[in-house]
């Protein structure tokens, strides 16, 4: 049910930093990969166990923030 994503090189690869600053502006919440130990930085967590009309709404939202940084 999860997906183990890498952060855009180009965008900050603090995954708590990432994950923060992704659900103030994007309305998304997100694990951070360190949570996971440190080999999990730079990553986040993802879990898809939701609606699709869910799903697609996160994804949408994800794109635009990671468009707009």
């Amino acid at each position: 049910f999860y997906i183990f994503a890498k952060i855009p090189a180009n965008l900050n690869q603090d995954s708590v930093a990432f994950c923060y600053d992704l659900a103030k502006e994007a309305k998304v919440a997100v694990i951070p990969g360190a949570s996971f130990g440190p080999g999990g930085e730079g990553y986040v967590r993802i879990s898809y166990a939701a609606s699709t009309d869910d799903l697609k709404k996160a994804v949408e939202r994800i794109q635009k923030y990671v468009d707009q940084h």
